[in-house]
C-alpha cells in the first residue's frame, strides 16, 4: 500500500475549519469574574491565554443572550445583546477581539427554532390572529374533537423536555401555540419569509461585529409536517429506561425536508460581499434520526453550501465503543464525503452539553484512546470544556436539579451532570469563583482532577491532549491530509494513514480490554504517542505492534 499518495488533487490553499480544535465554551461554567458563582464572558476572556496555549484554534460558545433562563438560555428574550448575568456587549466585543488577537476564531450559538415566550415577537404575536407578529409562531386550532371550555390539542406531538403536549393553549388568540422543547420556547414558524429574514439578520449583526461562525441549534425542528399529522407510538419505547418524548417516532413534529432549503438560506448570508472579506462558517446540530447515520449526514452536505456549512458529527457520542461500527463509519463517511465534493468539512464531536462526559461515558483508559482518535481525524473536531483534564459527571442532588430535562428523565438528573463548574486549581471552588456556592455544585474531585495539578504532570490527561493539539497544529497530514482506513485482520483493531503531500501518520486503535498484537502492514517508523503512558512502544515496532488494552498509539514516517 501507499501511504503518501492519494487520486484527489490537493487544494492550494485551506480554510480554517479545515482540521481546526474548536474548543466548546459552556459560559456558565468556564470562569466566573465577579463572584455570584456564575460564568461570564469576562472569565471567558480570562481563560483565553490558558487555551492558546493548549493549542485551540477556535472556541465556541453556548448561548449568553438575554433570557429568562427557563432552559439556560436557549429561551432567548433578545437575540442581539447579552444577558446581564454574562455582563455586556462591549465585553462580548473585548472578548471577540482579545481572542482574535490570540488567533482563536469565535463562533457563537444561533438558536433559529425557538425564542423565549418573553421575547417582544411573541408577545406581540399571542395578543390576536390578526397583528403583525401574528403568523410569526406556529399557531393551531383546537383539535375538531374539542368541546366548549375543553379545546384539545390539534395532535399528539410531544415536547421533547417533559414528554408531554407540545401545544400550549392562549385565550387571547384561541389557539394553542407549538413549543417543541419548554413551554417557554414556542416555535418559530419557519415557513414565514419574514421569521427567516428576521434570523438572517440577526446572523448579520453578531458577523458586523466580527465573529467567524455560528453553531445552529436543533435544526431539524424548523421543518415540520406541513399537514401537522399525528408521529407514530414507538414500538420499542421502555418506560423505565427511557425518556418520555421517546414513546413516539418523531417523524412528522420535525425532521422534514424544508429544513435544508431554509438552512442554505442562513448559508448564504455568509457569502454576502459585507462578509466575504473573512471566513465564516456555520456547523449545524443534527444527530442522525434513523439508522442510517451517513445517509443523514451527507443530506446537509448536498443541501446546503459545503464551503461555508457541514453538520455535526456526532458518532464519537453515539456509536459503541467498538472496533467494527467505527471501522464501517469511517470508511464509509470519509469515502462519501471525498465523493460528494472536495469542499466538504467532516466533523467529529465526543462530547458536549447535552451529552453524559467521556471518561463517565467510556471510562478513563477508552476516553484517553477516543482523544487521541478524535485529534488525528479530519476535519473540525469539537472539545467540550473540561474533557481535557479528564472531567468526569458529577452527581446532582435532587434539591440542586437545575435543567427542566431533569422531568422527562427516569433518572431525574437531564444534563447538569456535564455542565459543572470547570476545574482549574485545588483551592476554593476548584478556581472557578469566589463565592460560597456555585450555580451547579464542584466535582467531588477537583483537588486531583484540575489544570494546576495535571499541568506538569507527564501521565495526565491534561499532557495528552496538549501533545495531540500540538501535532494537529503541526503537522499537515494531520490537519489536511486524506485518511485511508487499514485492513488490520483483527475484530478489535482499527487503523487509519493521514497523509498529505510526502507526509504520512498511522494510527492504531485497540478497542478491547485485552492486549492485542496489531500486524500494520504499512511502515512504522517513529514512535510518537500513546494514549496510554504505561506503554513500551519503540520506532520501526519490527512490524508489529503490542496494543495494551483501550490503547491507541501515533506512528509516523
Amino acid at each position: 500500500m501507499t501511504t503518501n499518495q492519494h487520486t484527489t488533487p490537493l487544494p492550494t490553499t485551506h480554510r480554517w475549519p479545515e482540521g481546526a480544535i474548536v474548543y466548546q465554551i459552556y459560559p456558565r461554567s468556564i470562569q466566573d469574574s465577579n463572584g455570584d458563582g456564575i460564568g461570564d464572558l469576562p472569565g471567558v476572556i480570562s481563560r483565553l491565554d490558558y487555551l492558546q496555549e493548549l493549542g485551540v484554534n477556535a472556541i465556541w460558545l453556548s448561548p449568553f443572550y438575554p433570557s429568562p433562563m427557563a432552559d439556560f438560555g436557549y429561551d432567548i428574550a433578545d437575540y442581539c445583546d447579552v444577558d446581564p448575568m454574562f455582563g455586556t456587549l462591549d465585553d462580548c466585543k473585548r472578548l471577540i477581539h482579545e481572542a482574535e488577537a490570540r488567533h482563536i476564531k469565535v463562533m457563537i450559538d444561533l438558536v433559529p427554532n425557538h425564542s423565549s415566550n418573553e421575547h417582544p415577537w411573541f408577545k406581540e404575536s399571542r395578543q390576536s390572529r390578526d397583528n403583525p407578529k401574528a403568523n410569526w409562531y406556529v399557531w393551531k386550532d383546537p383539535h375538531p374533537d374539542s368541546t366548549p371550555g375543553h379545546p384539545l390539542p390539534p395532535n399528539n406531538w410531544i415536547d421533547v423536555f417533559t414528554g408531554k403536549s407540545a401545544w400550549e393553549w392562549v385565550p387571547e388568540r384561541k389557539q394553542f401555540y407549538l413549543h417543541s422543547f419548554h413551554v417557554a420556547q414556542p416555535d418559530l414558524n419557519w415557513s414565514n419569509s419574514e421569521v427567516r429574514a428576521a434570523v438572517k439578520d440577526v446572523m448579520r449583526f453578531w458577523l458586523d461585529m466580527g465573529v467567524d461562525g455560528f453553531r445552529v441549534d436543533a435544526v431539524y425542528w424548523i421543518a415540520k409536517d406541513p399537514f401537522f399529522r399525528n408521529d407514530p407510538v414507538n414500538p420499542a419505547f421502555d418506560p423505565k429506561e427511557d425518556e418520555r418524548y421517546k414513546m413516539l417516532t418523531h417523524v412528522n413534529s420535525c425532521g422534514w425536508p424544508a429544513a435544508y432549503a431554509y438552512l442554505s438560506e442562513l448559508a448564504h448570508v455568509l457569502h454576502e460581499p459585507a462578509f466575504a472579506q473573512k471566513e465564516r462558517f456555520m456547523v449545524t446540530e443534527a444527530y442522525p434520526k434513523d439508522g442510517d447515520a451517513v445517509a443523514a449526514y451527507l443530506a446537509f452536505y448536498e443541501g446546503i453550501d459545503p464551503q461555508v456549512a457541514a453538520p455535526f458529527n456526532f458518532q464519537g457520542l453515539m456509536l459503541r465503543w467498538e472496533a467494527e461500527p467505527w471501522r464501517r463509519f469511517l470508511r464509509v463517511f470519509h469515502h462519501a464525503l471525498e465523493s460528494l465534493n472536495p469542499l466538504c468539512v467532516p466533523s467529529y464531536a465526543f462530547g458536549n452539553h447535552d451529552k453524559s462526559r467521556m471518561v463517565s461515558r467510556l471510562g478513563e483508559k477508552a476516553a484517553r484512546a477516543a482523544a487521541l482518535m478524535q485529534l488525528t481525524l479530519p476535519g473540525m473536531v469539537f472539545v467540550y470544556y473540561g474533557e481535557e483534564i479528564g472531567m468526569r459527571d458529577v452527581p446532582i442532588p435532587v434539591d440542586l436539579v437545575q435543567d427542566p430535562e431533569a422531568l422527562g428523565d427516569p433518572q431525574g438528573q437531564g444534563r447538569d451532570p456535564e455542565r459543572t463548574p470547570m476545574q482549574w486549581t485545588p483551592g476554593h471552588q476548584a478556581g472557578f469563583s469566589t463565592s460560597t456556592e456555585t450555580w451547579l455544585p464542584i466535582g467531588p474531585d477537583y483537588k486531583t482532577l484540575n489544570v494546576e495539578a495535571e499541568k506538569d504532570d507527564p501521565r495526565s490527561f491534561y499532557t495528552l491532549y496538549r501533545t495531540l493539539m500540538a501535532l494537529r497544529n503541526e503537522r499537515e497530514s494531520l490537519r489536511y491530509g486524506f485518511v485511508q482506513v487499514l485492513e488490520l485482520g483483527h475484530p478489535d483493531l482499527v487503523g487509519y494513514v493521514r497523509s498529505y503531500k510526502d507526509e504520512y501518520h498511522v494510527v492504531l486503535i485497540n478497542f478491547s480490554d485485552q492486549p492485542v498484537t496489531c500486524v500494520p502492514g504499512v511502515k512504522l517508523h517513529k514512535f510518537v504517542v500513546s494514549s496510554n503512558p504505561d506503554a513500551n512502544l519503540t520506532d520501526g515496532a519490527n512490524g508489529t505492534v503490542e496494543l495494551l488494552p483501550y490503547e491507541a498509539v501515533l506512528f509516523t514516517q
